[in-house]
């Protein structure tokens, strides 16, 4: 071509150990013949070495940043894995360098596999024990806030835990005196005890243990365990009620008896009439001690699960009539009507006959204490469905409406008066309760003051179905 010039050109190749290939480096010869001049080859050869030397590292180094940018990219993706819970990827390519790396990786994912299913399996554990804790457990933060809480305390406090979590203890607790406490605990690090009531939703006498929980040597908040005594604060006030009951029953008759027989003593017995009279009462008062100790006895079998049952085929209207013809001389001279109403088909119920015959009895015997002469007292029974209900319905007194949920406590009377002088227990109807419950029945009353009441009863159908207590 036109213009250009031919020159000569000197190459030197070097070859480099961390590429693959050669590198080439060229001088023209006129540069080389202008500013050499007087240099031999050898100098020549020596400079062309040096401006190599120079130039190889830096490219060198360029392949090796790339080389250890990749394997640093592959390690942060395996770890990323890691964090994810996938510890299948330890894998960090072929390279020679990464062999010992890839060791290590992998028996850190061995351990952290390890490490995490260990935490899995007690969390599981723990959440298994709270779960089916009768206690409630909250755990709450420095200031108070709920963090978490069991099935438990959802059900003592009547909340759900999305609802809840987060918020301040005192908006389910209610309770100032609870927060004191808790706050003493925050403050001090040390576990104290409350006991506290609250009245809505309802009624509940609550115990709770708090206790601080540390992480490391800083206390992060603090352990709250709820027990819900209402039952046995309730159970403690009947047996306190119960004792003072029976002491109050046994002391009138033995009081009445002793004053009589101080009378006696005293020189009434020179009235043959008076005698007779005062004999009488302390006869009647004694046979009334004597059916006391009777129910307060039998009440106690039952309650404690001493009595055998005799459970057997009952052919229930007939027992409904046997207990009639029983008790119409008491119900003629009370000038009441007794009546039997029962169905020709009525089916036989599986039951102890003589505990059965005792509840009709209890029932019909009270109808007659408490209805006027006059008055109408029926016995009747249906089937419904897989049991038979019994009624004892009469045209007596009634027993007023905020009375009704508790005629079957042990010496609970609507009448003091009435029921004492009729020789009454004050413990029939509770005896009847737990008959009732026994045989897998249950037990009710529907009442209008001045009206009458209605009691009845469930009884199961005779069938292949066991009760409670039957062998």
């Amino acid at each position: 071509m036109k213009g250009l010039r031919r020159q000569a050109v000197l190459y030197f190749l070097v070859p480099a150990a961390v590429v693959a290939g050669a590198l080439a480096l060229s001088v023209p010869m006129g540069l080389l013949t202008v500013r050499t001049e007087g240099l031999g080859l050898g100098h020549l050869l020596l400079l062309a070495v040096l401006v190599g030397a120079l130039l190889v590292p830096p490219v060198g180094g360029y392949r090796l940043t790339i080389h250890l940018a990749n394997l640093l990219d592959e390690v942060r993706e395996v770890i990323r894995r890691f964090g994810e819970g996938d510890f299948s990827a330890t894998g960090l390519g072929p390279a020679p360098e990464a062999a010992e790396l890839r060791v290590q990786m992998g028996e850190t994912a061995r351990s952290l596999q390890e490490q995490l299913y260990s935490l899995l399996a007690e969390k599981g554990q723990l959440e298994a024990m709270l779960a089916h804790m009768a206690e409630g457990v909250l755990l709450l933060d420095h200031k108070g806030r709920i963090l978490a809480l069991n099935p438990a305390a959802e059900g003592i406090f009547q909340v759900r835990r999305e609802e809840v979590l987060g918020r301040y203890h005192l908006e389910i607790t209610h309770n100032s005196e609870l927060e004191e406490r808790l706050r003493r605990v925050l403050a001090e690090g040390r576990s104290e005890a409350v006991e506290f009531t609250r009245a809505w939703p309802q009624e509940q006498v609550l115990e709770a243990r708090l206790a601080p929980v540390y992480r490391g040597e800083e206390q992060v908040g603090a352990l709250m365990v709820i027990h819900d005594i209402t039952r046995f604060r309730r159970l403690e006030r009947m047996r306190s009620e119960f004792v003072a009951n029976v002491s109050h029953e046994l002391r009138t008759p033995l009081t009445a008896i002793r004053g009589f027989a101080e009378t006696l003593l005293e020189g009434a017995d020179e009235d043959p009439e008076t005698r007779r009279h005062f004999l009488s009462l302390m006869h009647k008062e004694a046979q009334r001690l004597s059916a006391l100790i009777e129910d307060l006895l039998d009440l106690s079998r039952l309650e404690s699960g001493r009595v055998r049952f005799q459970f057997g085929e009952v052919a229930l209207g007939e027992l409904c009539h046997e207990v009639a013809e029983r008790l119409r001389p008491r119900a003629d001279q009370a000038g009441l009507s007794l009546r039997v109403e029962i169905p020709p088909d009525l089916p036989p119920v599986r039951g102890d006959r003589d505990r059965l015959a005792q509840v009709l009895i209890n029932l019909v015997d009270n109808a007659i204490k408490y209805t006027p002469s006059g008055g109408e007292i029926r016995v009747m029974a249906r089937p419904e469905g897989a049991v038979v209900r019994v009624l004892v319905q009469d045209t007596g007194i009634g027993i007023p409406r905020s009375d009704l949920p508790r005629v079957f406590e042990r010496f609970y009377r609507v009448d003091k008066a009435r029921s004492r002088a009729s020789g009454g227990t004050g413990l029939g109807l509770s005896i009847v309760k737990h008959i009732v419950e026994a045989h897998g029945g249950e037990v009710g009353v529907e009442s209008e003051l001045g009206k009458g009441s209605t009691f009845f009863f469930t009884v199961p159908a005779a069938g292949p179905t066991r009760l409670p207590g039957e062998e």
